[in-house]
């Protein structure tokens, strides 16, 4: 599973796709909605969309409705269009004529799964991408969705407070556990290769 985040303001774009890195996820970018289609048609891996709703070009909603029409398939069958969080620094309550208010309105008319404000919330976006992820579809429809990220995380904290104990006991029995479970997932795709 991979997040791309689109946004035409490349620090912008930079800052959100490392902070996305930073909660353990696999992120990739783009800085316009045609790169980001582009990206789409050709990485069956990316589940979740994070853009910004005003772009030049191809704005966010634009973006949107162009990746629901996407066939994107796999072995497996057809895959389900991402799901997307559309970021922006507008507020529905300014004057509801804006060009802009509008194709805000139009996003959650739309469907769009969740609309932030900037400056994001990173514990509200931390939150929504890991429920998005336990819902987002896995390689294919026929997958059932894994929470990958929080196991991941308590791994990391393990390692984190092994290395600063300095035990190097608990260090070796941690790599021997890691390096069962390990053998336990190679041996799973083995045996799926034979299918």
């Amino acid at each position: 599973m991979k997040i791309l985040v689109v946004d035409d303001v490349g620090y912008s774009c930079h800052f959100h796709a490392r902070l996305i890195e930073k909660f353990g996820y696999r992120c990739c970018s783009a800085t316009s909605g045609f790169e980001a289609l582009n990206l789409l048609k050709t990485d069956n891996d990316i589940n979740i969309v994070i853009t910004d709703l005003m772009m030049r070009g191809m704005d966010g909603v634009d973006l949107f409705k162009e990746a629901q029409h996407l066939e994107r398939f796999t072995d497996d069958g057809q895959l389900d269009p991402p799901q997307f969080i559309l970021m922006t620094a507008l507020r529905l309550e300014k004057n509801s004529n804006d060009k802009d208010i509008q194709r805000l309105k139009l996003a959650k008319e739309l469907g769009v799964s969740k609309i932030m404000f900037k400056p994001l919330d990173q514990d509200e976006l931390q939150e929504t991408l890991k429920d998005m992820v336990m819902g987002a579809p896995e390689g294919s429809i026929s997958n059932q969705a894994v929470d990958l990220y929080t196991p991941a995380q308590k791994i990391k904290d393990a390692v984190k407070d092994i290395i600063e104990s300095g035990n190097s006991g608990a260090a070796e029995q941690f790599i021997e556990c890691l390096n069962g479970e390990v053998k336990s997932l190679q041996d799973f795709l083995a045996q799926l290769e034979t299918v």
